[in-house]
């Protein structure tokens, strides 16, 4: 493959009311686009790690152009198709996402906003006591589906500005929205610089299983514990653990406690925790963790098949992939890998 980068051209399907965008272009506006901005990264990282590194049938596309190209024992396509590797590093990914990102900004330039959820988070962001008016925006908002109306809604259940039943209707609307909202969460998680915790927003975590929701409380206790203006909150917060569905969460509880780098503070809420709380079992057959420990598996039997073919054994890769695919019949990286033996 000659050196222009092979995803040059490349269509990352990105949505134009994705909040990432929305981040980019308030960036451009404060003259702080630059891969040496702090924040600017963050958006980017942020941008790979939710449109690539988590979409199996991106990855499979990429892989596959790679491999069409003769590319078959480059460290980037290995990067690729093992969706336990990170991608935001890769130099040729990260200048084409971001080159990506700036098309797609100005393309999207051109479209005319939703007026409806314009006017809807105007009124409710700007006039919250007023109760009537409120109802009505939240349920106008609620009722049109898409990443922005998730996000105005996620917004106002984090702020402590509603009547609670009106708020508790907004977070109805936000968790029947999901998973509109999750990239606009996760990523103003990620900083911990929230004055409050916003408790709402880990309920939804946990309600939807979200598979990282149990280690991004043990974050939020581990970082804030130390300040005693938020041990209420934590406390709250901790009560969550109890409703995780995560197979894990006794395990990850015991990884903090044993780490030795937990503050006496967390330690102590844990431990208080696990000694008044018995955590359930929960074995259902289909759940978030299930279709992940699926999906790995399948990666490591796919990248089994893959090292076959590039060791020139081309029938041992088509026999173990057409096993692959018995198992798992949509499985991305097989498909694609069928195509180009």
């Amino acid at each position: 493959m000659s050196s222009r980068n092979p995803f040059a051209d490349f269509d990352y399907h990105i949505a134009c009311d994705d909040f990432l965008l929305y981040e980019l272009a308030r960036l451009i506006e404060e003259d702080r686009a630059s891969l040496d901005d702090d924040e600017f990264r963050r958006v980017i990282d942020s941008g790979i790690h939710e449109h690539v590194e988590r979409r199996l049938d991106m990855r499979a596309q990429m892989a596959m152009r790679m491999r069409m190209a003769g590319v078959s024992r480059d460290h980037t396509l290995q990067a690729i198709e093992d969706i336990e590797s990170p991608l935001a590093d890769i130099p040729q990914i990260l200048h084409s996402y971001t080159a990506y990102l700036f098309r797609k900004l100005e393309e999207c330039s051109d479209q005319t906003p939703d007026e409806r959820i314009t006017a809807a988070a105007d009124s409710l962001l700007e006039f919250p006591g007023d109760r009537a008016q409120a109802e009505v925006s939240i349920d106008r908002l609620g009722s049109i589906r898409s990443a922005a109306s998730a996000r105005v809604l996620a917004h106002v259940i984090s702020e402590p500005m509603l009547d609670e039943d009106l708020e508790m209707k907004a977070y109805g609307h936000v968790r029947a929205m999901w998973p509109l909202p999750r990239p606009y969460i996760l990523y103003s998680l990620r900083p911990h610089d929230h004055e409050d915790i916003p408790f709402r927003w880990f309920q939804l975590l946990i309600e939807c299983e979200e598979p990282s929701a149990v280690d991004r409380i043990l974050e939020e206790i581990v970082v804030h514990c130390g300040d005693v203006t938020y041990r209420e909150d934590l406390l709250a917060l901790i009560q969550l653990l109890e409703r995780a569905h995560d197979p894990e969460t006794d395990d990850k509880i015991l990884q903090v406690l044993n780490s030795g780098r937990a503050p006496t503070a967390a330690v102590q809420m844990l431990e208080t925790f696990l000694k008044t709380t018995t955590l359930s079992k929960h074995t259902a057959l289909e759940s978030p963790w299930t279709a992940l420990d699926r999906l790995y598996s399948a990666n490591h039997r796919y990248l089994a098949a893959a090292k076959l073919l590039d060791a020139g054994k081309a029938a041992d890769a088509r026999k173990a992939l057409d096993e692959l695919l018995q198992e798992e019949p949509q499985y991305p990286f097989a498909l694609m890998l069928k195509q180009v033996i």
